[in-house]
């Protein structure tokens, strides 16, 4: 019997990880047909941020740039998500920088000298979603720089 449960919780645990992995592959997928296409003329800097939200859900990650550079932040959410998506970006004495809230998903920006800002990404609930359950979908945050 104990052989039994020891298999069941193997077997769920293995799931749950093939689940993710496809869920991630998926996500990956999106963002390299839909979101990066959008840093154009940019270049992709090499980071692509994208994690599977709810809605009513946040994130928020840190990111550093570097001084005198121009660069391009999207924020990409998936269409299952909505369109009311945005984002707020603020440096580390939590003074808000920018919200995208009521505006594209795209920022075009250049920051003055070298520092960690921190990016959240807010999911708001649909008000037109009937089902009672929480929308998902992945989110892409790419950052691109111009040459």
């Amino acid at each position: 019997m104990k052989n039994l449960a020891t298999i069941l919780k193997v077997s769920a645990f293995l799931m749950i990880m093939m689940g993710s992995l496809e869920l991630e592959a998926q996500c990956k997928y999106f963002t390299q047909r839909k979101c990066l296409p959008q840093l154009a003329p940019y270049q992709n800097n090499g980071q692509i941020n994208t994690t599977v939200l709810f809605e009513g859900d946040s994130a928020t990650l840190r990111m550093t740039f570097f001084s005198e550079q121009e660069y391009r932040m999207v924020v990409c959410p998936h269409t299952s998500l909505g369109d009311s998506v945005y984002f707020k970006i603020r440096d580390l004495d939590n003074e808000l920088l920018y919200n995208s809230k009521g505006k594209t998903n795209t920022w075009d920006f250049k920051v003055n000298s070298t520092q960690d800002l921190n990016v959240s990404v807010i999911v708001p609930r649909q008000a037109n979603n009937m089902t009672g359950l929480p929308q998902s979908g992945c989110v892409s945050v790419i950052l691109g720089f111009k040459p």
